[in-house]
């Protein structure tokens, strides 16, 4: 599975070959691995994966069984002389992985290293059944990534260390078996964010039938549709609007609440400024770009390349919306408009938050454009 090239791992003494598992290794045999690693620097990422039994020793660690000798004895290292020798040869970002009895008792060990870790633990200080954590890390990396998958981070864009740990425990714990201690894993360290894995990103270029047709996105959409049969007044899409089930706000038996006139207008405004739109003689009908959103299968397109040519202010596009909300989710702020004007401003350019660019900050994350949540956003994850 860790040859697999999704994921870019390597021999340490051959990146460009394909790891190989070392089966009963002797103390010499894992030594040499190291020394004999080429081009080790501090990017150099290291995964180390133990699956088999161990013993307890002393009150943080644990001796790792790598087989018998011929005398029939364990051999056996300790996880702490592990570290230290890896530590020795200057590799600074370390991924360590213990399928093994009593793993949970190492994580002092650990708090103590050295530059960049994750630990993934199979199991407290108890025991580890049937390599069953294995198991569960390898379904985890193998399954293909999917719409809405709850292995990707939405804010680092795919699947990290901590979003695969999460995965496998998840499987163990909702597979345990009665009878038998429970098993449950740990994890700890600032590695875990790392990206293993790059989630793949397909903005659709048609209507995204997976967002609500009552938000912003629906709506916009919607009128567009309305507007295509006329021209129309104003009075007579207000109408329109107010017989349509996706401008319900509330639904009651006396009088049903649909969006404001005051809203409307705002929408209105939004199409005129993006090109959708216009108003002859007073009456609202669209234009040749308009006609071309209002086709399901070219709404995405249309819309998002209006919004950053006509709507954003001039100098603000996606590749630098995408950095103020990437930045505003590390720094745990919601992206609502306000925060990504004053982000944007603190990074030197002016976001004006005019009606139709509240709109379109609100409306852009149903097209999958950013990979980020809001109540309405779909995260377009699928491969192909």
């Amino acid at each position: 599975m860790f040859g697999d090239e999704r994921y870019g791992f390597g021999s340490l003494a051959d990146r460009s070959v394909r790891p190989t598992p070392l089966q009963n290794p002797t103390k010499a045999e894992i030594v040499a691995q190291l020394e004999g690693a080429s081009g080790i620097s501090n990017d150099t990422e290291l995964l180390i994966f133990f699956v088999g039994h161990s013993v307890s020793e002393g009150a943080d660690d644990i001796q790792l069984i790598l087989g018998q000798s011929k005398d029939g004895n364990d051999r056996t290292i300790q996880l702490r002389w592990l570290l230290q020798t890896i530590s020795h040869e200057h590799i600074r970002k370390l991924v360590v992985i213990l399928d093994t009895c009593h793993a949970g008792r190492t994580a002092q060990q650990f708090r103590g290293a050295s530059g960049q870790w994750f630990a993934m633990l199979a199991t407290d200080d108890g025991y580890a059944f049937d390599a069953a954590f294995s198991d569960a890390v390898l379904r985890a990396l193998e399954a293909p990534i999917r719409r809405n998958d709850q292995r990707l981070d939405r804010r680092h864009g795919g699947m990290t260390y901590n979003k695969v740990f999460e995965n496998a425990r998840g499987r163990i714990v909702n597979t345990s078996t009665e009878g038998r201690p429970s098993q449950d894993p740990r994890s700890s360290g600032d590695y875990g964010i790392t990206l293993l894995l790059p989630a793949p990103r397909r903005v659709p270029d048609g209507f995204n039938v997976f967002a609500s047709s009552r938000s912003i996105y629906g709506r916009v959409f919607r009128l567009l549709q309305i507007i295509q049969n006329g021209p129309h007044s104003v009075d007579e899409l207000r109408a329109a609007t107010r017989s349509d089930s996706t401008f319900l706000l509330q639904r009651s038996e006396g009088a049903s609440k649909y969006v404001s006139t005051e809203r409307l207008g705002e929408y209105l405004e939004f199409l005129r400024k993006a090109g959708f739109i216009n108003q002859p003689g007073g009456r609202i009908q669209m234009t040749e770009v308009g006609l071309r959103a209002s086709d399901h299968r070219r709404f995405n397109t249309e819309v998002m390349a209006a919004i950053e040519a006509r709507v954003l202010t001039d100098g603000v596009t996606y590749e630098f919306l995408n950095e103020v909300v990437m930045q505003l989710l590390s720094d745990m702020i919601p992206p609502t408009p306000i925060n990504i004007q004053q982000r944007a401003a603190m990074l030197g350019r002016l976001l004006r938050l005019d009606i139709p660019t509240r709109l379109a900050l609100l409306l852009l994350p149903s097209t999958g454009q950013f990979l980020k949540g809001s109540a309405d956003a779909i995260f377009p994850a699928e491969l192909g």
